[in-house]
């Protein structure tokens, strides 16, 4: 440090100065004024002449010992900068070293990253591919189910439009006929539970449209996270595949910039693993609707057939007792149609008998007229007097019992016809009765298929 302030003068004396190692060349200012020498010496004689012309200052001149500190000074500084400038190198060609190695190492790192990145985002590919295909074969299956319940409840406007038709035709009947009886009970109830079963299917397709939507939001929803894992998939295995002699790369200046948008690996995770639960969720609703739509059909299915079966039951109860009926009010009607004859033949003989007096009346009658214009004294009262008397009491007491017989004998026979134009009217309403129940009602029943109300292939 002791030699700093002479190297300070060398520097400043000689700042601007060639080097004593380099020739002097000549310019053209100094050589258009000097003369031509012959010599060497010469010419520097003549160029120190020129030199000190243009000025009358004395120019400082240094001592010999001064020149050599300079000259050894410089050496040390450029020895102290060589040996500087080794360890700088050496510390770089470390430093080089160093930091290559951590780079391949810490590009190696980011290699086995992107692998197992690729592997975890691969390995949820897959988990929401197996998942979306069985969401759309649950949908599949729950348009199937829908479809059914669909089918079963259109095929229940069959059998009400039947009962409807059924009550309407009944009530048809005549008379005593048009009765509240179990028939028309059980087809009420038959009414009662279609309107029901209507009721229900009708809301278990309700129920089967909210779960289709929620199904399809969940394949929407699993739809997209496999899009993005793809185009995670392909982005990260282009990235994998990247080397530092690829083309195409490229420097960017802030990566930073980049992170605005991106969440964590766990936030990542839940993602996909909530729209995994929520399709899973949604399957198993789904699959609980469809069995809870095959039980409501089945159950429909089967309480629908045991009742019409019992309504058929109800009719052909109803028919055996208006056949019955009818049997007996014929069986009633043949023998009053007899009993009317006999009354007939025997108000034809009363009449018969009741002209029969007349004679014998007229006899008696005229044989008292008669004897009556007997003269004086032979008008006794004699025995034949007594006896036509008697005779013609009897006779009389005979008709008017004759006339009693036939007056009752007519309001009997009266009776009887009217018994008989009831038994035929009675008669008449039955055989009507029986027409309706069988001939209409349940040749109309025939035609329910109860095998199309339960879906094809149960």
């Amino acid at each position: 440090m002791a030699d700093e302030p002479l190297a300070n003068m060398y520097r400043s004396s000689y700042n601007g100065l060639p080097s004593i190692r380099e020739p002097v060349q000549m310019t053209s200012a100094y050589s258009s004024v000097l003369p031509s020498y012959g010599s060497k010496r010469d010419v520097g004689k003549a160029l120190l002449q020129t030199l000190g012309a243009p000025s009358n200052t004395v120019r400082d001149r240094k001592a010999p010992e001064h020149w050599n500190a300079a000259l050894n000074m410089h050496v040390r500084l450029s020895d102290k900068d060589k040996n500087k400038a080794e360890t700088q190198r050496d510390a770089s060609n470390r430093l080089i070293k160093e930091l290559d190695h951590k780079t391949k190492t810490k590009q190696s790192e980011i290699n086995r990253r992107l692998q197992d990145r690729i592997t975890t985002v691969a390995y949820w590919k897959q988990r929401l591919n197996t998942e979306h295909a069985a969401i759309c074969q649950e949908i599949t299956n729950l348009n199937m189910s829908k479809q059914k319940t669909q089918q079963a409840l259109a095929s229940t406007e069959l059998p009400t439009e039947v009962s409807t038709n059924c009550l309407k035709n009944r009530e048809n009947r005549e008379a005593i006929d048009l009765v509240q009886d179990l028939v028309d009970d059980e087809l009420i109830n038959e009414l009662n539970m279609l309107s029901e079963v209507q009721k229900l299917l009708s809301t278990r397709i309700c129920d089967s449209d909210q779960r289709l939507k929620a199904l399809n939001d969940c394949k929407t929803n699993l739809e997209y996270d496999i899009r993005d894992k793809e185009e995670c998939l392909r982005l990260d295995e282009h990235c994998y595949k990247l080397n530092n002699g690829s083309a195409g790369l490229q420097q960017i200046a802030q990566p930073s910039l980049y992170d605005g948008h991106t969440t964590t690996v766990e936030k990542h995770e839940i993602f996909s693993q909530d729209n995994l639960e929520k399709s899973e969720i949604a399957r198993v609703m789904s699959c609980l609707q469809r069995e809870l739509n095959d039980f409501s059909i089945n159950k429909s299915n089967d309480e629908l057939q045991k009742q019409s079966e019992l309504v058929g039951s109800m009719f052909r109860l109803r028919l055996k007792e208006l056949t019955d009926a009818k049997t007996g009010l014929d069986g009633q009607l043949e023998k009053t149609n007899q009993e009317i004859s006999s009354v007939e033949d025997s108000l034809h003989q009363l009449r018969e008998a009741l002209r029969s007096k007349d004679g014998p009346m007229k006899v008696a009658t005229t044989r008292f007229a008669v004897r009556a214009k007997r003269p004086n004294v032979e008008q006794t009262r004699d025995y034949v007097h007594g006896g036509l008397l008697s005779e013609i009491n009897d006779i009389s007491g005979s008709q008017e019992a004759l006339k009693q017989q036939i007056a009752s004998a007519e309001e009997t026979l009266h009776r009887l016809l009217k018994n008989k134009e009831r038994l035929e009217q009675d008669i008449a309403i039955k055989k009507k009765s029986i027409q309706i129940d069988e001939q209409q009602c349940l040749r109309l029943r025939k035609t329910l298929s109860w095998r199309g109300f339960r879906p094809a292939g149960m």
